[in-house]
């Protein structure tokens, strides 16, 4: 009689490891409660008269420690270098940068106007603060902002 029981448990243990190993992948996503992580977009804007256009998108990292930002640039100026960030905040009211200002590699403008970075910050984003991110024009004029965006959840 004990065999068949031993089939049966050997079964459900063989499709529940099989699941977890189907979600791996998205777990470091996921909050401890089992919820989603959020997920962040921004439109990026020119500031001061600028036509530097742009959008910006950051997710939780696979691993769920951090987070991996992305920014896409067009409309700027052939040649140039622009150090950006993410910062606590929003664009009309300032704050800190997040995880550090070493995270982020600047953007190389090409012979287009375009350009694009990619950082993977050691923090995850609370769901419960406001973050953005800012162009800024060059690492010897970093208070000169190119381009602003609000992350929103996604």
């Amino acid at each position: 009689m004990r065999a068949p029981y031993a089939a049966v448990t050997l079964t459900l243990v063989t499709v529940a490891v099989s699941s977890l190993l189907e979600a791996a992948p998205s777990i470091g996503r996921l909050r401890a409660n089992g919820t989603p992580r959020a997920e962040y977009t921004a439109t990026l804007a020119g500031r001061d008269g600028r036509k530097v256009t742009g959008a910006a998108t950051a997710r939780p990292t696979a691993d769920g420690k951090g987070t991996e930002v992305t920014v896409t640039l067009d409309g700027d100026t052939p040649g140039a270098t622009r150090p950006w960030h993410v910062h606590s905040g929003s664009c009309k009211q300032s704050g800190g940068v997040v995880g550090g200002g070493r995270a982020y590699t600047p953007i190389a403008i090409d012979a287009k106007g375009q350009g694009k970075g990619t950082a993977n910050i050691p923090v995850t984003l609370a769901d419960t603060a406001t973050y953005y991110v800012n162009i800024h024009d060059a690492a010897a004029a970093m208070g000169i902002i190119v381009a602003c965006g609000d992350l929103t959840k996604k």
